[in-house]
């Protein structure tokens, strides 16, 4: 299934609850060795025309070559979890866009064929990986760091008092350094964001969690981020304040320098969100 020179991890996970979603990954590595683009190369292949001319809005190169990687890990998380379905498309019958306007601004969106279900879709990348993930019922949302120091001021800033609370007793309990829970929290948090349908513009401290109850202990490999011995791999249910059901399931992973947290709201409402304002701290971090 993958298209020569790309070398793509495709995995299906089931999240609590019984929802499935679809997961890709791929190294920008990848996409590099098939620069520049040709119009038989691997890329052309995968990306239409407009999906390859839209990552021209990037000057620097590395951001083009994220922006690509991308929308490839897109394409074929689309490819499979439709496959599942019994759907059977090529990359290009699909679709990729953005929101243009509005608070939900630069969120990718899946344009496929008459007669084939819709599917939500989220993307991430960092440090040479792009991750994208693919549900067929409600809202996902990914995110994907390196592990890095969080400041004092950061983690005022990004974190409630509960979820600092919360990540510093994960921490203790589950034997992780500060470092790798505060980056796994402003995944969650920003995969939160975006699942929650508030967009890039919210303030992290408007969409927040009480903490996550593991609900089922389950191997899930996902290189290659989960490759390493000491990797932290846990299915879950958040806790998020003002819900009156559970909805918010996702897979988080701490492993090989990186922080992931891949979330799904099965809910068609909402009542715990609030209205967005731009958050200083997210736009001085991108």
């Amino acid at each position: 299934m993958n298209p020569p020179d790309f070398s793509v991890e495709v995995v299906k996970v089931g999240l609590p609850g019984g929802q499935r979603v679809t997961v890709a990954v791929v190294p920008l590595s990848s996409v590099r060795r098939a620069w520049p683009i040709q119009p038989d190369g691997p890329i052309s292949r995968v990306l239409t025309p407009a999906e390859i001319a839209a990552s021209g809005m990037h000057v620097v190169l590395e951001r083009r070559l994220a922006h690509l990687a991308g929308r490839v890990a897109a394409k074929l998380a689309l490819l499979s979890h439709l496959r599942g379905q019994g759907y059977f498309l090529e990359a290009r019958e699909l679709g990729l866009t953005q929101m243009m306007a509005g608070p939900q601004e630069g969120r990718p969106v899946a344009q496929l064929p008459a007669g084939v279900p819709s599917c939500d879709v989220s993307i991430s990348h960092s440090h040479g990986l792009a991750l994208a993930v693919v549900a067929s019922s409600g809202r996902v949302g990914v995110d994907l760091e390196r592990v890095a120091p969080r400041s004092a001021a950061f983690q005022e800033e990004a974190f409630t008092d509960v979820e600092r609370a919360w990540l510093e007793q994960q921490a203790r309990v589950e034997g992780r350094t500060l470092d790798e829970v505060s980056s796994l929290g402003w995944c969650l948090k920003e995969a939160l964001v975006k699942c929650s349908g508030h967009g890039l513009r919210a303030a992290l401290q408007q969409v927040t969690f009480d903490g996550w109850t593991v609900t089922r202990d389950r191997q899930v490999h996902l290189a290659p981020l989960t490759d390493g011995p000491d990797a932290f791999v846990r299915l879950v249910q958040l806790k998020v304040p003002g819900a009156q059901e559970a909805g918010v399931t996702g897979l988080l992973v701490v492993g090989q320098g990186y922080a992931l947290a891949v979330l799904h709201d099965a809910r068609e409402a909402h009542p715990w969100r609030v209205e967005s304002r731009p958050s200083v701290l997210r736009e001085a971090s991108r």
